[in-house]
């Protein structure tokens, strides 16, 4: 355990060094920030028009600003998740999946392996700290959006139900980075691993949309999210199998790099 700590230590410092957290954070607010611009700009937009375009079908104007960026708080929730879930993630999945893999090549591992340190430890601190405070960033940018929602939009979702859809979205976020850097040191190319989670992410919760099994896989928690969801029964099974894919994925990439140990010697 001191081992670990140790190692969690120095991926903290790592991240902050690099400004990885920065990005992490201004990306979520900045993403937050630039969705209620949107919503107050352009949902008062066809009023202007209107007064400056006499004749412009103001009704179907409305109707689409109202669908881009609904003035209600639940909606307007919703939009932000979408653009979290695909914005976001693809930034976070660039970012990550080659930290590993350059590590290992550029031998940054070699000198703690040679003190004690285990590569199975290596890899599950990285993935514990980079998920956590990705986590972390989405789960606070989504309680700031919805506070500043409040003060301009519709009232239609209680705090609770914000907290928790809050929660979800950061377990979201954690899991698909996490996937992200346990598969990039399981394929030969971290490319690989980025095609991967990524296909699944921007692909995936649409398609299984439309099928009935699709509220039982893990990218469900992202379409309950996007769809500001209120039954939270819904998310046990997907969150159940998210954490026992997430297992399965580490014990497969540790006996891989036990195996490449054993090899080695």
């Amino acid at each position: 355990m001191s081992e670990f700590r140790c190692l969690v230590k120095k991926d903290i410092k790592e991240i902050l060094r690099t400004g990885k957290l920065i990005l992490f954070v201004v990306l979520g607010l900045g993403i937050a920030v630039m969705i209620l611009a949107f919503t107050a700009l352009f949902t008062d937009l066809p009023d202007f028009l209107e007064v400056e375009l006499p004749g412009i079908d103001i009704v179907s104007l409305e109707n689409m600003m109202g669908t881009l960026y609904p003035r209600m708080v639940r909606e307007s929730l919703g939009i932000f998740a979408y653009y979290i879930g695909i914005f976001y993630s693809l930034i976070i999945i660039l970012v990550s999946h080659a930290v590993l893999p350059n590590e290992r090549k550029n031998g940054k591992w070699v000198l703690p392996v040679q003190q004690g340190y285990t590569k199975r430890t290596i890899v599950t601190s990285k993935c514990l700290v980079y998920g956590t405070l990705a986590a972390a960033s989405v789960f606070v940018s989504y309680l700031f959006y919805y506070a500043a929602a409040e003060t301009f939009m519709m009232r239609n979702m209680p705090f609770g139900n914000a907290f928790f859809l809050a929660v979800i979205h950061g377990l979201n976020l954690f899991f698909i980075l996490c996937f992200t850097m346990l598969l990039s040191v399981y394929f030969k190319s971290s490319v690989v691993a980025v095609i991967s989670v990524l296909g699944t992410v921007l692909f995936v919760p649409d398609i299984m949309n439309y099928l009935p099994v699709g509220i039982y896989l893990p990218t469900y928690m992202l379409t309950f999210v996007y769809e500001s969801g209120s039954d939270f029964g819904l998310v046990v099974g997907p969150l159940l199998m998210s954490i026992f894919l997430l297992i399965l994925t580490y014990y497969i990439v540790v006996i891989k790099l036990e195996k490449e140990s054993s090899s080695a010697l």
